[in-house]
């Protein structure tokens, strides 16, 4: 118990903005008393879609901020950081094209898509790493995976795939060594920037690399944000709308920080556009029999500070909510549902546990967090010992699963399906292509 309760206040210290500014501040101080120049150092994939999208902005940003790039090839995504890889990657390539359609980017419609087999990508890998070291590394790295993704002839490919013979270990262990550095600097994921000690992941997170380099740099442009559209389109629709009738389905755990995220901004759109949310609990990864590394777990935490900040929604005094406290959390879902109030109370739990602090592994906790939602407690306590939740999480997961999705936060609506609490756009332009369709007939 002590443990628990000391955790808490760890969590809350070190999301603190002023722990957050001390260590940028030190970073800066690192850089200018080395006399280093400011640079992003960029891990690529010739196989990641999010890598080729990033690749393509990347020139904007070097040249809007006068900026230094260093860029590492890496093979693959690390092992054992992804519980279902094959339904991750199937969702990138649909995600991906959903973005490059919001920033206007270049990528293969899906039918047209052919992933190549391991011994085609030798040229690519053997490319790319002459290319890391070039003045000219980005566009030359753009035009290897244009090859890769879009079928535009590169001559450095083209030169690889005429020499005929197999990579050199060398280069394999040099592929080996970048994907080392990756994981030793704390991170697993391909199509990342690494900006002094923070990490900032594919297009959806260069809106915060943005907003510090403009505080840092002083630059002209000190106030252009240009990579939020993900954010910046979402509850400002001038549509005037009756009630829609479809539903948004939210797939939520309760250990999830990014559920919680999820959440709050699900009721905030159901609330713009006047349609129900409905709620399906599933259990954490954790309690799946899924491993959760620790490097994971410490990027999704201060990746969950920076994303709610940016949304106003308050964060850090955690009270890890596994175990006991998920079970707790849904045995009393049936009976906040029956009332009317499942929405209410899945809120004020996903509150109390991700911002406040509050242990809900026992009665004091859960009794807060019961009657802020208008449940009486006396009858809510009796349902603390119910089990027939979990058979309804299991059919909630069942559904996820032949949605082709394995983790939360998921919507859908309609036909529309899609992951992540940084995709509720998604489901906006789903509402909205609805409603015009509607107001047209």
């Amino acid at each position: 118990m002590l443990t628990k309760h000391l955790m808490r206040y760890m969590t809350k210290a070190i999301s603190s903005d002023v722990l957050h500014n001390f260590k940028r501040s030190v970073a800066e101080a690192k850089r200018v008393v080395t006399n280093s120049e400011h640079t992003l150092e960029i891990f690529v994939s010739i196989t990641d879609p999010y890598s080729y999208l990033l690749l393509q902005v990347l020139p904007e940003i070097k040249e809007r901020y006068s900026i230094q790039t260093r860029l590492f090839t890496v093979h693959d995504k690390q092992q054992g950081m992804f519980p279902d890889l094959e339904k991750w990657q199937s969702n990138s390539l649909l995600d991906c094209t959903r973005l490059a359609a919001l920033y206007e980017l270049e990528f293969p419609p899906l039918a047209t898509y052919r992933p190549k087999a391991e011994f085609e990508l030798t040229p690519y890998w053997g490319a790319m790493l002459e290319a890391e070291h070039s003045d000219t590394a980005v566009q030359d790295m753009q035009k290897i995976f244009k090859q890769y993704w879009q079928d535009m002839p590169c001559s450095l490919v083209a030169k690889k795939q005429n020499e005929n013979v197999s990579m050199p270990l060398t280069l394999f262990k040099t592929i080996a060594d970048n994907e080392d550095y990756l994981a030793e600097q704390g991170h697993y994921l391909p199509g990342i920037i690494k900006y002094a000690g923070e990490w900032y992941w594919a297009i959806d997170r260069l809106d915060h690399l943005e907003k510090r380099l403009n505080k840092l740099l002083h630059l002209p442009s000190a106030k252009t944000i240009k990579y939020n559209r993900q954010t910046k389109s979402v509850f400002t629709s001038p549509l005037k709308l009756k009630a829609i009738a479809d539903p948004v389905i939210l797939y939520f755990s309760a250990r999830s920080p990014y559920s919680y995220l999820g959440l709050e901004l699900a009721v905030k759109l159901c609330q713009q556009y006047a349609c129900e949310l409905v709620v399906k609990p599933v259990l954490p990864m954790m309690m799946r029999g899924m491993n959760v590394p620790q490097t994971k777990k410490m990027y999704i935490f201060h990746d969950t500070k920076r994303e709610a900040k940016k949304q106003g929604i308050p964060y850090g005094f955690v009270a890890d909510p596994l175990g006991k406290t998920v079970e707790n959390c849904y045995s009393l879902f049936a009976m906040a549902e029956a009332q009317g109030k499942e929405v209410a109370y899945l809120l004020e739990f996903a509150r109390a546990v991700n911002s406040q602090g509050i242990l809900a592994d026992n009665e004091k906790g859960m009794r807060i967090i019961a009657q802020r939602s208008g449940l009486e407690w006396e009858e809510a306590k009796k349902e603390l010992s119910n089990q027939s939740w979990r058979k309804d999480v299991e059919a909630n997961m069942d559904e996820l699963n032949a949605l082709g999705l394995w983790g939360v936060p998921c919507f859908r609506y309609q036909d529309t399906v899609t992951w992540g609490q940084d995709r509720i756009w998604v489901i906006e332009q789903a509402i909205q292509a609805n409603a015009s369709s509607k107001m047209r007939a």
